[in-house]
């Protein structure tokens, strides 16, 4: 007959102590999972893993596609695990931007392991300029990309394709885009040009 101190002893032993809902956390949430393998469970990308939580391989979506380095992870305080839609895992190429210096355009700390962004090269390029002309001119929101015609392209190929330095101009209309007034880049653009090419042809 076990005294009282063994007892004590059993209750506070947190190995012998299991909550039923701990297995849908750690299968169904990911959380707590045990298996440290970095290599990707297959048969879990396929759908087809019955092992869950004991599998001895990593259970994780998207993988590949995970372009960002979690900031909860590096701070460890990720509750998500495997199923975090971030990358949990030192990449000095997929760091998340640094908040300091996209806001305002400086960082003190010289040891900073986030990345450090050009504001300039975020802008998208003019759709509307890569096609000829823009009539927002030095206005617009986009960035104005000067670019000599690719001879090869206006021939009719190009072996470079998008790695050629050239310009290759698109003469279908460009998709919708939000305008500073809150137009549609295309329609705005459509309707002043309209009216310029009439005004040219009345004058």
């Amino acid at each position: 007959m076990p005294g009282p101190g063994q007892d004590f002893f059993h209750l506070n032993n947190s190995k012998s102590c299991t909550f039923d809902f701990e297995d849908y956390i750690k299968t169904e949430l990911g959380l707590g999972a045990t298996n440290e393998s970095d290599t990707i469970c297959q048969e879990f990308l396929k759908g087809t893993c019955t092992k869950g939580a004991k599998c001895e391989f990593k259970h994780t979506t998207n993988y590949r596609e995970k372009a960002v380095v979690c900031k909860h992870w590096l701070r460890g305080l990720c509750k998500k695990g495997d199923q975090c839609e971030f990358l949990h895992e030192f990449n000095m190429r997929k760091m998340p931007e640094c908040w300091f210096y996209s806001r305002y355009g400086e960082c003190s700390n010289e040891d900073c392991m986030y990345l450090h962004i050009d504001p300039e090269s975020k802008i998208k390029e003019c759709a509307w300029y890569a096609r000829g002309f823009c009539k927002h001119g030095p206005h617009c929101r986009h960035k104005h990309v000067r670019k000599v015609v690719c001879q090869l392209y206006l021939s009719g190929f190009c072996p470079k394709g998008l790695e050629c330095t050239n310009g290759h101009p698109k003469y279908e209309l460009p998709t919708a885009q939000r305008d500073h007034d809150g137009q549609d880049d295309d329609s705005h653009h459509r309707h002043h040009g309209e009216n310029d090419e009439a005004r040219a042809y009345l004058d």
